[in-house]
């Protein structure tokens, strides 16, 4: 397996998303730069829909789920945030 199909994989990946969600979330907690650092990610999530095109059923699942799963997982970091610090 190639690092550009490995990487492409971990990109398309739900888990990868939520990874990130939670770290910027738990990092940052609510406040404007993990705000903006959201809408870049959701503007990056449309832009991985948009470069698949053609709907393919076997990672359909997987790829439309990366950016409820990011979303979740940066609230959920950000109350883990809270109750940290």
């Amino acid at each position: 397996m190639s690092a550009k199909h490995m990487l492409l994989t971990a990109i398309d990946s739900p888990v990868t998303w939520s990874v990130i969600g939670f770290v910027v979330g738990l990092g940052l907690g609510a406040n404007l730069a993990s705000m903006w650092i959201m809408l870049a990610a959701l503007i990056c999530y449309l832009l991985l829909l948009r470069s698949h095109s053609v709907a393919n059923p076997l990672t359909e699942t997987g790829l439309f789920a990366t950016g409820p799963s990011f979303l979740i997982c940066w609230v959920f970091g950000f109350v883990v945030h809270g109750w940290a610090f």
